[in-house]
């Protein structure tokens, strides 16, 4: 859970990075093996989205306590 906005920026770097492995396997395995990119874009996939829920509650904490 994101307290603080270190740990927004924090999340918001590592989101950014699971864009790029996304990124770079699609470029790189989607062509080759289209299951086998299936499967392990299945884990950056979980991650962002827990992450963007994680954003989202820290979001609506800041609107009601302003």
């Amino acid at each position: 859970m994101i307290k603080n906005i270190h740990q927004l920026r924090v999340t918001m770097e590592q989101m950014e990075r699971l864009f790029q492995a996304l990124d770079d396997m699609r470029e790189n395995v989607l062509p080759r093996d289209p299951r086998l990119f299936a499967l392990m874009a299945e884990a950056p996939l979980d991650d962002l989205n827990r992450m963007r829920a994680e954003i989202s509650e820290y979001a609506q904490e800041l609107n009601a306590n302003a």
